[in-house]
């Protein structure tokens, strides 16, 4: 069975988010669950608002489109 990635839209490119943070939004994704993620490591250990039914992540102010996608 493939492997569940979250990632983000950081410009041009998709980036991977780190383990916690996956396990987190995976977590969420499964109850169609909006939240914050205290000290999200791979946004330098700032809090983060996740929106699984709209497909975002918001942190300092700036909105990120978030996907699932298989490795």
């Amino acid at each position: 069975m493939a492997a569940i990635e979250w990632v983000y839209n950081a410009g041009s490119a998709w980036a991977p988010l780190d383990r916690y943070t996956q396990q987190t939004i995976e977590a969420l994704w499964s109850q169609n669950g909006a939240s914050w993620i205290q000290s999200s490591p791979s946004f330098g250990g700032h809090s983060i608002f996740i929106d699984t039914s709209q497909l975002i992540l918001m942190c300092s102010g700036y909105s990120y489109t978030i996907a699932r996608r298989y490795r």
